[in-house]
C-alpha cells in the first residue's frame, strides 16, 4: 500500500487560488446528471476553440499533416469536433477524480455503459506472470481508461509530473485508484525509471503513454502519418530490460441515442518485441496507433505538437 500525495500548505496562498477556482469548476461538473456532463463538456469544447487560438493553430496544422487527402472544410469540421471532443475530457476527468470509486470502487460507474473487447488479450499476457506493459496512447479518453482497467485488474499508471506542484499534486491524487481491498495505488513519474522497472520485473502491470513527443537524450525520428517526428524508444527499451508483455490499449468515446458509451479494446501481446531495432519497433507502434486514430480521429489530442512545428 501507498500513502497519498502530500498536500503542502503553500497550496493555500493567493498564488495558487486561480487554480482551486478552476478545480471548484470540475467539482461542480461531477455533480452534474451524466447526460448534462458531457452536454456542458460540448459546450466548454466550443468555448476552447473560440479562445485558445493558439492551441486549434497547432491542431489545424496537426490535422493537414495527418489527412492530406481531406478538404480543408473536412478538416475544419474535424478540428471543431476535436474541440468538443477536448471538452468532454474534462467531463470524463471529473468522474475519475471526484467519481463513487473514490469510496466505492466495487460500485463505481454504470459498468454497462462499457464494453471490453479483447479482453482474453489482457487476461493472457496477465496469466503469464512476466509483467505486462499496457500501451494507452493520448487520446482525450485518457482519464477513463484509467478506472475503467481498473475494473480488470491491479495496475500502476506511468505519467509525466507537472511542473506546478499544485498540479501534481492533484493530478497524482485524482488517479490514485483505491481498489476494494484497501489498496490504494498511485501514479508513477516517468523520471522513476527505477521503480518502473521493478513494478514490470515483480509480474504486475504498468501503463505507459509513449506517443508524444520527446526531445530529451537517446530520441530517435519516426514517421507517424508519413512524417517524421521526434519519439521516444523507452517502450522497446522497458520490454527488453525487464522481458515483459506489451499490450496496446485503445478507448473509444461512442455517442448512442440512449448517450455517451465507451469501448475499451485490448491487442493481443505484441509478438518478437522488442525486435532490437528501436526504430523498427517504434514505427511499428506508430502504425497501430494510426490504425487506431482513423477509427476516431476526433478523440486523440490534436492539440499537443506532437510534429515539434514551428508555428
Amino acid at each position: 500500500m501507498t500513502t497519498d500525495p502530500t498536500f503542502d500548505k503553500r497550496f493555500l496562498t493567493p498564488k495558487y487560488w486561480g487554480i482551486w477556482l478552476g478545480i471548484g469548476c470540475l467539482k461542480l461538473l461531477s455533480w452534474l446528471p451524466y447526460s448534462a456532463k458531457f452536454a456542458t463538456g460540448r459546450l466548454i469544447g466550443r468555448l476552447m476553440y473560440r479562445i485558445a487560438r493558439k492551441r486549434r493553430k497547432i491542431a489545424e496544422k496537426n490535422l493537414e499533416i495527418a489527412f492530406p487527402e481531406k478538404t480543408p472544410a473536412q478538416r475544419q469540421r474535424l478540428c471543431k469536433q476535436h474541440f468538443e471532443s477536448l471538452g468532454m475530457s474534462f467531463s470524463e476527468m471529473a468522474l475519475v477524480w471526484y467519481g463513487d470509486h473514490k469510496t466505492n470502487h466495487a460500485n463505481a460507474f454504470e459498468r454497462s455503459l462499457v464494453e471490453f473487447t479483447g479482453r482474453e488479450h489482457l487476461e493472457s499476457a496477465l496469466s503469464k506472470d512476466k509483467g505486462v506493459l499496457l500501451l494507452s496512447p493520448h487520446f482525450t479518453t485518457l482519464e477513463l481508461t484509467g478506472l475503467f482497467l481498473s475494473f480488470l485488474t491491479h495496475y500502476h499508471a506511468v505519467y509525466r509530473p507537472h511542473n506546478n506542484p499544485l498540479m501534481d499534486y492533484l493530478i497524482a491524487k485524482g488517479r490514485s485508484i483505491q481498489f476494494d481491498n484497501g489498496e490504494t495505488v498511485e501514479p508513477v513519474a516517468n523520471s522513476n525509471t527505477r521503480k518502473m522497472l521493478k513494478i514490470l520485473k515483480s509480474g504486475e502491470a504498468m501503463t505507459l503513454l509513449p506517443d508524444q513527443k520527446y526531445r530529451a537524450k537517446g530520441t530517435v525520428q519516426v514517421p507517424l502519418f508519413s512524417k517524421n517526428c521526434p519519439s521516444n524508444p523507452a517502450t522497446s527499451k522497458i520490454a527488453k530490460l525487464t522481458q515483459c508483455l506489451v499490450v496496446p490499449l485503445f478507448t473509444r468515446r461512442i455517442q448512442t441515442d440512449q448517450g455517451v458509451r465507451y469501448q475499451v479494446e485490448f491487442l493481443p501481446a505484441l509478438e518478437n518485441f522488442p525486435s532490437g531495432d528501436d526504430i523498427a519497433d517504434t514505427a511499428r507502434l506508430h502504425r497501430l496507433y494510426e490504425t487506431a486514430i482513423r477509427m476516431t480521429p476526433e478523440q486523440y489530442l490534436w492539440v499537443h505538437n506532437r510534429w515539434d512545428l514551428k508555428l
